[in-house]
């Protein structure tokens, strides 16, 4: 793995408590957002994966987070020192299908 790759990595993997819970609440009104989560998702706004609709709600941003996960060559997102969390797309393929 390149080492230019690796803050990445390591970003999304501290961050994956948020992703996770994000992903669980689907659209979530700025003012609803926990006190524990608010840092993390203004990180994840300025990464993209986050996106503020109507200045009113966050929403997560599937498709990119999928992306970036692909081009750093995770199929799941790990939280620093503790067993690694289920994958956010079950159902996406681990190997890319070259047919």
């Amino acid at each position: 793995m390149p080492v230019y790759e690796q803050p990445m990595r390591k970003l999304l993997g501290t961050l994956s408590p948020t992703i996770t819970w994000l992903k669980e609440q689907g659209s979530v009104d700025v003012s609803a957002v926990p006190d524990d989560h608010i840092d993390a998702i203004k990180q994840l706004e300025r990464i993209g994966i986050v996106h503020k609709r109507n200045n009113r709600c966050y929403e997560l941003q599937k498709i990119r987070l999928k992306k970036l996960m692909g081009n750093l060559g995770m199929d799941s997102l790990n939280n620093e020192g503790s067993s690694p969390s289920p994958s956010l797309f079950p159902d996406a393929p681990t190997t890319p299908d070259l047919n």
